[in-house]
């Protein structure tokens, strides 16, 4: 069963009581009755083994019978900015990238993407694909979900990101292979991978990244679909990092 993911505040001492989203999932959904164990995480990163007490239409009790803290972080945070791809294109990236340990998921807005949300729509978007990242990282057994920020101009992105290295999928640009690049290896460093759209980049975007500091990398010698490119590149620098294999 997956390790979900509560606030601190339901804990009092040897027992916790939830109620919500996912009191309703854990009674209604799955089924779950007294007497089984779960799993629960916090925002600390603090992991809890309980047992169920009692389901109630309402709320969920249970005593702890075990806490650990998760480990520390010892290599950099990982990123995905993402242009915006169609369908539920968008939603199969946002779930792996959560799946393989990014910290946040950054939708990216492109010349050539195909998807430009409309502004009265942006909040309720977000909070989708946030719930489908939330789930992932529970199903996955993160130790905290991702964040999915809103969806930002690459022109702003190239010209005002924080990333330590920020790398730039880019066919046919004279990029260096992904698994050469030098990375950073301490816990305080970022490393963003940016993929762009179905389209791929117009070459003022190119311009604006060159000028940003982004590195150009390629995945090889074929093209690949560029939710097919996310889900390659994060695999990856995850298992560069020691996350993986």
């Amino acid at each position: 069963m997956p390790a979900f993911f509560i606030s601190s505040a339901e804990i009092h001492g040897t027992a916790l009581t939830l109620t919500g989203e996912l009191c309703h999932h854990l009674r209604a959904s799955l089924r779950v009755k007294s007497g089984e164990v779960l799993r629960l995480t916090d925002e600390h990163r603090q992991r809890y083994e309980v047992r169920v007490s009692a389901v109630a239409p309402e709320a969920l009790t249970a005593e702890i019978l075990e806490s650990r803290p998760g480990p520390i972080d010892t290599s950099p945070r990982v990123i995905l900015a993402q242009v915006i791809l169609k369908g539920d294109h968008m939603d199969w990236v946002v779930q792996k990238a959560s799946e393989l340990g990014v910290k946040a998921v950054l939708p990216l807005i492109s010349r050539h993407g195909v998807v430009r949300p409309q502004p009265e729509r942006v909040a309720t978007q977000v909070a989708r694909w946030q719930r489908i990242a939330t789930e992932a990282a529970q199903q996955s057994e993160q130790w905290q979900p991702p964040q999915v920020l809103e969806p930002l101009e690459v022109r702003r992105f190239f010209s005002g990101h924080q990333a330590t290295t920020a790398l730039l999928l880019a066919e046919r640009q004279n990029a260096v292979g992904l698994a050469n690049i030098p990375l950073p290896a301490l816990p305080t460093d970022t490393i963003t991978v940016i993929v762009g759209p179905e389209g791929g980049w117009a070459e003022e975007e190119l311009s604006q990244a060159v000028d940003g500091q982004c590195l150009a990398v390629s995945l090889g010698e074929h093209i690949l679909r560029a939710d097919t490119a996310a889900v390659t590149a994060l695999s990856i620098v995850q298992s560069r990092l020691g996350r993986l294999g």
